[in-house]
C-alpha cells in the first residue's frame, strides 16, 4: 500500500513523494482521589502522503488502506502542491541524502498489550493511594499513557524503512492543603520501552515521595526577589530551560522565521560561530539514545539520526534541519523532521536536547557556592517571541549558605536573558540526566509530541522572583 501511494504519486507527476503508513495502539488512563476517571484504549491505522510538485508540498492522510483511498489520497495531495506552486515564492529544493532499506526496533522486555488493561488500572489505582501520605494531601493524580507505533517510511528515491516504537510514561501529582495554602508537587516517569519501568521503578514509594514533598512544600518558606543571584539548576530545572531557550530556537523552521506565530522566531538567527555562551555551553540534540521519549535511528524523511551540536562551548553551531532547510543553509540533512502520526505533515522537532556534562562533582560544586539557591524541578515557563527574554518557575528550591542546603524555599521563579545567562555560566557537573517531556507542542494543527531534555547541574547567573 505504502509503494502503490509513491508510486501513484510518481506517475501524477511528483518531482518526490514520500509516504508512512503507521499503526498505532494507545492506553490512556487517568486516576484521581481513588477514582478512574478515564480508562481509554485506541487503535487506528492509516497512511499520509507527501508530494512535491513545482517546489510546492501537498499532503494527504487516509485511513482507508484500499487502492482506491489511497489513489485518492494522492490525487489531493497532488493537486493541493500543485495549486500551492502557484503562490511559493521560492521553490522547495531538497538536500540530498542516502536511501536507506533498514528494520529496526525498541527493546522492550513487557510489551504493554500482553498485560491485562484492568490490571494496569488497578496498579494506578494503588499508586494514587500513595501519593496520599497525610491528610494534608487533599488531592492524588496518575495520568497514564501507553504508545505502541508501527510505521513504515518509503519514497520515490527508494528509501524503506520499519520501526517498531513504544512508549510509556505516568505522571504522579500530589495537592497538598493547610489551611487557605496549597502546595503541588509533580513528577514524570517513562521511557522508549515496555512496562517493565513502572516494575523497575517501584512506583508506590515514588508516590509517596511525591505526596511528601507536597507537603514539605506548605512548611517552606517563600522565596523573595533577588537580583542577580547565583543559581544552581537541577536536571530537571535544566529539562525545561534546554527545551524552551535552545531546542525550539534551533529548529531551523523557526530560525527562518515560518514559525512566528507560535512564539517560533530566534534572537540567534543568522549568528552561527559566533561566542553566546561561556565554555560551559554545549548543547547537543541526540535522537539515538535509547531508553529516552525522543529516542529514534530515521526520521520521518528517512533521514539517518545522529548527535546534532547545538552550543559548543558558547559557540552556536547548528540548528536542526529537514532536508528543505539544510538545502537552504547548505548543510546535510541531519534528521530533525517527525509527525505525531501520519494524520500530520512533519515538522523539525526536537528528539532529545540537553546541556553537555562538564567535570564539576555535584558535592564540590556545592561547596564553592558560598552563597545562591538550588533551584530544583520544573514548573512553568513564560518565554518571549524570539527565545530572548525567558521566566521558568519551579517546584521548590533552597538557599546555599557557606556551600551547604539550608532553607527550604516554595513559589519561585527564575528570570533571566537567553545571553546573560549562557554567558554566566560557570560550572555543570559530571552526569547528565534526561527527563521524559511528553508534551512538546508546535504547528498548526497543533502537535504535541514526546521528547528528551536535561543535561547536568548548572551554576550561573540568574533574577529569583518570589511568585507567591
Amino acid at each position: 500500500m505504502a509503494l502503490f501511494a509513491i508510486e501513484q504519486a510518481a506517475k501524477m507527476g511528483s518531482e518526490y513523494a514520500d509516504a508512512r503508513l503507521e499503526t498505532h495502539y494507545n492506553e490512556l488512563i487517568t486516576v484521581a482521589n481513588g477514582k478512574i476517571e478515564r480508562g481509554i484504549i485506541n487503535r487506528k491505522r492509516g497512511i499520509g502522503v507527501r508530494t512535491l510538485v513545482n517546489g510546492a508540498w501537498g499532503f494527504q492522510s487516509t485511513t482507508d488502506l484500499t487502492k482506491r483511498g489511497i489513489k485518492k489520497a494522492v490525487e489531493i495531495a497532488f493537486k493541493v502542491a500543485k495549486a500551492s506552486s502557484n503562490h511559493v515564492p521560492t521553490p522547495v529544493e531538497l538536500a540530498p541524502t542516502k536511501a536507506y532499506k533498514r528494520a529496526y526496533k525498541t527493546k522492550v522486555k513487557t510489551d504493554i498489550e500482553d498485560l491485562a488493561f484492568e490490571d494496569k488500572m488497578k496498579e494506578m489505582v494503588a499508586w494514587e493511594k500513595a501519593l496520599h501520605v497525610s491528610k494534608k494531601v487533599v488531592r492524588g493524580l496518575v495520568d497514564y499513557t501507553g504508545l505502541k507505533i508501527s510505521k513504515l517510511f518509503v519514497n520515490t528515491e527508494g528509501a524503506n524503512i520499519k520501526f517498531d516504537n513504544m512508549l510509556v510514561w505516568a505522571e504522579l501529582k500530589a495537592d497538598a492543603k493547610q489551611r487557605n495554602l496549597i502546595q503541588s508537587y509533580t513528577k514524570t516517569v517513562g521511557h522508549s520501552g515496555g512496562y517493565e519501568i513502572f516494575t523497575k521503578t517501584g512506583m508506590e514509594e515514588v508516590a509517596a515521595e511525591v505526596g511528601r514533598k507536597a507537603e514539605s512544600l506548605l512548611n517552606a518558606k517563600p522565596a523573595k526577589n533577588v537580583k542577580n543571584a547565583t543559581v544552581v539548576l537541577d536536571p530537571n530545572y535544566v529539562a525545561l530551560l534546554v527545551h524552551e531557550i535552545v531546542g525550539h530556537p534551533s529548529e531551523a523552521d523557526r530560525v527562518l522565521g515560518r514559525e512566528a506565530a507560535w512564539a517560533g522566531t530566534t534572537w540567534w538567527a543568522g549568528r552561527i560561530g559566533e561566542t553566546i555562551g561561556s565554555e560551559y555551553v554545549t548543547v547537543y540534540d541526540d535522537p539515538t539514545i535509547p531508553g529516552t521519549l525522543g529516542f529514534y535511528k530515521f526520521d520521518d524523511e528517512g533521514v539517518k539520526a545522529k548527535r546534532k551540536v547545538l552550543i559548543e562551548k558558547g559557540v552556536l553551531k547548528g540548528h536542526m534541519h529537514s532536508r528543505e532547510t539544510a538545502a537552504i543553509f547548505g548543510v546535510e540533512p541531519n534528521a530533525g523532521m517527525r509527525a505525531i502520526t501520519f494524520e500530520y505533515i512533519p515538522l523539525i522537532r526536537m528528539s532529545n536536547t540537553f546541556f553537555a556534562e562538564g567535570d564539576w562533582k555535584f558535592e564540590e560544586l556545592l561547596q564553592e557556592t558560598k552563597r545562591g539557591y538550588l533551584v530544583s524541578c520544573m514548573r512553568h515557563p513564560s518565554i518571549d517571541d524570539q527565545r530572548f527574554n525567558w521566566t521558568i518557575s519551579a517546584q521548590e528550591a533552597y538557599e546555599i549558605k557557606n556551600g551547604e542546603i539550608t532553607t527550604h524555599l516554595r513559589d519561585i521563579a527564575l528570570t533571566s536573558t537567553a545571553p546573560k545567562f549562557f554567558k554566566s555560566v560557570d560550572a555543570a557537573t559530571n552526569k547528565v540526566t534526561i527527563e521524559p517531556l511528553p508534551g512538546c507542542g508546535k504547528g498548526d494543527p497543533m502537535q504535541g509530541l514526546y521528547v528528551g531534555n536535561g543535561g547536568p547541574y548548572l551554576r550561573g547567573k540568574a533574577n529569583v522572583l518570589g511568585v507567591g
